[in-house]
Order: C-alpha cells, then sequence, then structure tokens
C-alpha cells in the first residue's frame, strides 16, 4: 500500500510538470512594444452587456491625443478627435453633443458596394432577402492614442450592447466581429460579396455557379477582424486579434455565410484561441474555427448537421462539436452561427498531442488535404492491397489491420449510412494518419494507422433537399456507384470477421447510440435549445422562411430519428442476404456482483442473464469483464465443462447456446488514492513543435489509450 501510494505521488508529479511547455522561443510577427502599452487610454466602461444608456468617457495618458471610430475601421488621426464623453444609447451615439443615428432599414445597396447599413448589403448574386424588422444594433467603438512624437498605443476595442432587457435578449453566447467594411463587401476586395469576381454571364448552374468573391481562397483573402467574446450575460471571456475568411464549398455564394477564424501570431499575442468553447469538450486550444451557418440546409432547420454530430459523441470516431451563438458583424446582428472544430493537421495536434507536421490528412479518392504530402502513398499503397488482394484471406486481412484502425472505419460508415446522408460518398470524406511504423501498443492516433473522420453533414437525416426520409436507401448509394469509399467497404465484406463485425456493431448502435430514445431525445433538446433564438434569425435572413416552417423540418428530424434504426436494419439484413439465414438462441448466465460480459461491442451491466439470437455462421466475441477484488475464472458450458479460461472468447453459432462466465473473489487489489475515470492508464512521450514554440509533453491515456488530459500551452 505504501508503495503505491508513492508512486501515484510520483506520477501526479510528472503530469504536473511535463504536461506543459519546456520553453518558448519568441517568433511572433506581432510586436507590442512596453511605449504602446504604456500609452494606452482606459475606457470607463468595459465592454458588456448594458440595460441603459452609458456615458463613455476616456481616460488619456499625459500629452496624448486620442481619436475613436465608430463604425469598426482602425482610428487614426482623421477620425473622431476624443474631446467629451461619448453617449451611446440603443439607437444612437452622441459624438460632441450631436447624434450619430445607428442606421437601420433602408433601400438594398446593389452588389458588394460598402455602405450603412451593412445588413443592406447584398451577399450573394441569388437569394438574398432585405430583413423584415429593424436589425438590432451594438455600438464598436474603437480608441487609439498618440503622443507628441506621433508614437500610437495599441487599437483598443469595445463592444457596447444597449437594451432595457439586454441581460435576457440572447439565450446563446454573443460573438463580436469588427474589421474595416472594405474587408468584408468592398466591391474588390471584399470576401462578403459577389464583387468583381461575380460573372453574372456563367449563371448559376453547373461548375460556372462558383464565381464571386466568396468563392477566392488563400492568403489574400483572409482578413484581419478584432474578436470579442461574450457569455449569454454579458460577461467578456476573451478578446484577440485573428484572421477571418469564408468556410464552405458551394454554401460560399448562399446568402448566410459560414467563417473560418485563424489565430496567429502575425496578429495577436495569442497564436492559439485559448478558450473551452465546448462545455463537454476537454480542449481548450485551437488554431482554427469555424462559424458554420448550416451549410446547404440553412434554409431548413439551421442546427440539423450539429445535432447529428452530437449523437456521434459516445463513438471513438473524430466530430466536430457544436457551440451556437448569437455573432455580431461591425456592430450588426447576422444571426446565429456554431462554432466547431475545424479537421486539420492542428485539430490533430492539439487533440491527440502529435506534431502537426508529422500527420496526413486526406480526402475523397485519396486526394491531399493537410499535413505532409508524402503521407498519401501509404494510403494509396494499402487500398490498392484491399481491392485487388484476397480478403478473405486471414492473414491478408491481419495485414490490413496494422494499415487501418478497422474499427473506427466500421462505426465510421454506420455513422454516414445512419444519416442517410445524400452528399457522401462521392463528397465530404476524411481520412488521417501519423506518419509512423505501425505500433499496436502506442497510444490511440500515434500507432500509424488511418483512421477517418465525420465532417459536413449537412445532408443528413435523409435530408434531400427539403425532405427528411427515414426509409432512404444507404447502401446501394454508398456501393452503387465507382466510389473508392464503396470499393473499400465491399472488397473488407469478403472477409468473414469484417462481416460479422460490421453487422453486429450496427445492430449494437442502433441498440445504444442511435436508439430511439437517445436520438430523439438529444433532437428535442436541440431543438427546445434554438427555440429561444431561431425568430430573430429569421427575421434578420428570411431563411427558414418562418418560424412554422423551421419548426416543421426539425420536427421531421424527430420522426427520421425515430423510424431509422429499423429501417436502416432491414436494409442491412436485404444488401448483406442476411434475411434467409436462420438464428440460434444465445443465453449467458453469470453472477453480476462479480463481474459483467461483453458482447460484441457493447458491455452487459448488471445482469445475471444475458440472452439473444444471433445469425448462424457470424462470428459472436464474448468478453468477461470482472469487477474489483474479483477474477475470472473460465466459460463453462451447460454441463459443467470448461470451454476457455481466456477472458475473450469467438463463438460461430451453428446451434443453440447456453453456456455461463465464471468468477470468484480474488486476491484483493489496494485502492489507488487519485481517482481516475478508468481503472488503467499510459504514459507518453512526444517531442514537437507548434509554430515557434517546441515542447516536450508527457500525456496521461486512459484504459483505452484515448488522450486523457490534453496537450495545452497554460
Amino acid at each position: 500500500m505504501k508503495k503505491s501510494l508513492i508512486l501515484a505521488i510520483c506520477l501526479l508529479l510528472i503530469f504536473s510538470i511535463f504536461l506543459f511547455p519546456t520553453h518558448e522561443v519568441a517568433g511572433n510577427d506581432y510586436n507590442l512594444s512596453s511605449q504602446q502599452q504604456e500609452l494606452n487610454p482606459i475606457l470607463s466602461h468595459q465592454a458588456g452587456f448594458y440595460d441603459t444608456s452609458i456615458l463613455l468617457e476616456i481616460q488619456a495618458k499625459p500629452n496624448t491625443t486620442v481619436y475613436y471610430t465608430l463604425d469598426s475601421s482602425e482610428p487614426n488621426q482623421n477620425s473622431y478627435l476624443y474631446t467629451n464623453p461619448i453617449l451611446i444609447e440603443e439607437d444612437y451615439v452622441s459624438v460632441d453633443g450631436e447624434p450619430v443615428f445607428i442606421q437601420r432599414n433602408n433601400d438594398g445597396i446593389p452588389i458588394g458596394e460598402p455602405s450603412y447599413p451593412i445588413s443592406m448589403i447584398v451577399s450573394t448574386s441569388k437569394g438574398w432577402i432585405q430583413p423584415v424588422e429593424d436589425i438590432f444594433k451594438a455600438t464598436v467603438v474603437k480608441v487609439v492614442a498618440y503622443d507628441q512624437d506621433m508614437n500610437s498605443s495599441m487599437i483598443i476595442t469595445n463592444t457596447y450592447f444597449v437594451d432595457e432587457n439586454m441581460d435576457e435578449r440572447y439565450t446563446f453566447p454573443v460573438m463580436s466581429i469588427s474589421t474595416d467594411i472594405s474587408n468584408l463587401f468592398d466591391y474588390e476586395t471584399g470576401i462578403n460579396v459577389p464583387g468583381v469576381f461575380y460573372n453574372a454571364e456563367l449563371g448559376e448552374d453547373g461548375t460556372s455557379n462558383r464565381t464571386g468573391n466568396y468563392f477566392q481562397t488563400g492568403d489574400e483573402w483572409e482578413k484581419p477582424v478584432h474578436i470579442e467574446y461574450f457569455t449569454s450575460d454579458g460577461s467578456l471571456e476573451f478578446k484577440q486579434n485573428a484572421g477571418i475568411r469564408i468556410h464552405g464549398g458551394l454554401s460560399r455564394k448562399y446568402p448566410v455565410k459560414s467563417y473560418r477564424l485563424y489565430a496567429r501570431g502575425s496578429y495577436d499575442e495569442e497564436s492559439y484561441f485559448n478558450y473551452k468553447f465546448f462545455e463537454d469538450k476537454e480542449i481548450d486550444l485551437f488554431k482554427r474555427i469555424i462559424l458554420r451557418a448550416g451549410g446547404q440546409t440553412y434554409q431548413y432547420t439551421v442546427m440539423g448537421e450539429a445535432a447529428a454530430q452530437s449523437l456521434l459523441k459516445p463513438l471513438d470516431l473524430d466530430m466536430q462539436y457544436s457551440q451556437p451563438i448569437i455573432l455580431f458583424i461591425n456592430g450588426e446582428y447576422f444571426g446565429i452561427r456554431n462554432i466547431r472544430d475545424r479537421i486539420d493537421r492542428y485539430y490533430l495536434s492539439t487533440h491527440y498531442g502529435m506534431d502537426p507536421d508529422d500527420v496526413t490528412i486526406l480526402t475523397g479518392n485519396g486526394y491531399f488535404e493537410d499535413g505532409d504530402t508524402r503521407g498519401a502513398a501509404h494510403y494509396q499503397a494499402i487500398y490498392q492491397f484491399i481491392t485487388l488482394k484476397d480478403m478473405s484471406s486471414k492473414k491478408n486481412y491481419e495485414h490490413v489491420q496494422t494499415k487501418i484502425d478497422v474499427d473506427n472505419l466500421i462505426d465510421y460508415y454506420i455513422a454516414e449510412l445512419y444519416f442517410g446522408n445524400v452528399d457522401w460518398p462521392q463528397n465530404n470524406i476524411l481520412y488521417w494518419r501519423k506518419n509512423v511504423n505501425y505500433n499496436p501498443n502506442a497510444p490511440y492516433g500515434h500507432d500509424g494507422r488511418w483512421r477517418w473522420i465525420v465532417y459536413d453533414v449537412d445532408a443528413s437525416f435523409g435530408a434531400s433537399w427539403g425532405g427528411f426520409y427515414p426509409e432512404i436507401e444507404s447502401f446501394e448509394r454508398l456501393t452503387g456507384e465507382n466510389w473508392k469509399t464503396g470499393k473499400l467497404f465491399t472488397s473488407l465484406l469478403k472477409n468473414d470477421e469484417f462481416k460479422a463485425k460490421f453487422i453486429y456493431r450496427l445492430m449494437d448502435l442502433m441498440d445504444s447510440t442511435f436508439e430511439v430514445d437517445r436520438a430523439t431525445s438529444i433532437v428535442n433538446e436541440m431543438i427546445d435549445l434554438y427555440k429561444p433564438e431561431i425568430q430573430e434569425h429569421i427575421d434578420r435572413w428570411g431563411y427558414p422562411s418562418s418560424y412554422a416552417t423551421w419548426l416543421n423540418y426539425s420536427e421531421r428530424m424527430v420522426e427520421f430519428a425515430t423510424r431509422r434504426p429499423s429501417h436502416l436494419e432491414g436494409q442491412m439484413k436485404d444488401y448483406l442476404g442476411l434475411s434467409n439465414l436462420s438464428k440460434h438462441p444465445f443465453i449467458v448466465n453469470l453472477d453480476k456482483t462479480m463481474g459483467n460480459i461483453k458482447v460484441n461491442s457493447l458491455v452487459m451491466e448488471d445482469i445475471d442473464t444475458y440472452e439473444n439470437e444471433f445469425y448462424d455462421n457470424l462470428m459472436v466475441t464474448m468478453e468477461a469483464i470482472p469487477k474489483d477484488y474479483h477474477r475470472f475464472i473460465g466459460w463453462y458450458d451447460s454441463n459443467g465443462y470448461l470451454m476457455s479460461s481466456n477472458k475473450k472468447l469467438v463463438i460461430t453459432p451453428q446451434q443453440a447456446f447456453e453456456f455461463e462466465a465464471r468468477f470468484e473473489v480474488g486476491e484483493e487489489i489496494p485502492p489507488n488514492p487519485f481517482q481516475f475515470e478508468y481503472p488503467g492508464f499510459v504514459i507518453f512521450s512526444s517531442v514537437f513543435t507548434l509554430g515557434s514554440l517546441s515542447y516536450l509533453a508527457y500525456l496521461l491515456y486512459d484504459a483505452k489509450k484515448k488522450l486523457k488530459f490534453p496537450f495545452n500551452n497554460h
């Protein structure tokens, strides 16, 4: 006991020391001198929510002059000169006693012409709808000070929200993004408008519809912005300078756009977004995040894609968590967006504690997406092996398992099949690998095998651009065309072990992750979450067309979650020819006070008898799990004969089975003085760099080799 306590204390000390960077190397381009900070003026009011008007005073340092702007542009000596307090009310700001009204609605502005209010600037070539109500506005104040030698302070940005019920106005966090209007709405260089790159003569059909400024990509089309992030009650959580780009594929041309935010050392002292955006996710370090507008189904539910991915949280799949927010751009209400993970090499770095340059991310039929280009050849080789070699061979299949995480791939297939995603498998496929030799003892993600990522599932819940069809056929869609993802699936199905694992895993997930009560509960919770906010979003954009329309489409998602499991199981049985296979009764007895059993992929807890039926000649995998202070003796048949003393047992049913999993009281295990979520752990060291920072990390993994305490740079 004493030795165990000493060991635990030593381990705790190791984790507390080595989870953090060993040293930092200066290299950020953003230089904020001490002189600039000394010149910073002091504002009388913090950014945030106010229920009455405020009189903003700016205290300048001696021998400095203060200038400010109210249009989100960067202040200079041509801006407003501060001489008197600034009165900020709900509808106007007073400058030197003269009101500057916060403009509301007027006639629509021609495509891309920078003019206020920005809510009236047409953001697309087709489908823009003028707001039907006054758009709520906040006041963005940007302040700078100059001394007598023309040295400037840093620019201070504060957004003020004034409304008599401001503390209760929003149920979501609020993000305020401010930038010079030309960065978003200029005809030549604005990223949010059709602008100079729009070609009306090409029309809206086929590949010709990808014209417009918003379809431009690359560093040139990344614009500087300032971000302020508030809780729903107006508390300022953080503010940071960053970069912004338009995000998405075809959805870039839609009036309600998605944005991608970039944390860089060239913009700010912070080169990461250091904030825990997702309540039920441990990660609090992000290089890039997405503000998602709903993608190609923005006019239906707004939150359908987020609801779909929320179902996947129990699985060992990389997916995008969601945090809905209210977005303001340059002080104007811009509707609901969803903060999402940006899936790239930095995501893998922060989530798995690895060097971002040591990974390869591929898309579609093996096209390079991000990371190290040299990793693509590895996937092409294993793909050729799977599709050209005999997968019924045990030896060949064992080789595949050293290159691909088969369990991950099966869950990926089942998730997409369940969703009835009509924009897959021809699109929206991502998979990744750390570029190292296979190591079965390495922590999850570090073993050198390919894993798949679920992302961009707009067309989920059987969504066929307006309809939600629980009976939508998915197996024929996956395998009916010449998609490599489909070929991979049909090739692997030739192996009996893979086939059995896929069949029983699909059935298990229909009874657990996608079980009707669980799935409908999650969707209904998402609907209830959005109800207080959706009307103002509709008033701003005209999409969805009405609250009733939004609710109707949302409730169809509930219907889909109710009916989909039975339809998908039926499709699987038809596709794999299971309808003609006989089933055999399967009974396992055990003492629930001593242990549990795992049947295929599900753990059966606290039961004395497990009963089910399994298909003829399809392998069933059993595992005995003794409870604390107990040990497993063996599997015994109905006559009391020992079948196996191994915890894991594989049976190929050809008749009815009844047997017993026996446990006994074992040698007492000293209790661990430190309570971890899982009884086992793995320590893994990793040396890597992130930008200009070098790290030596000792990371704690749980018994499943999943990262328990992820890397961060606090």
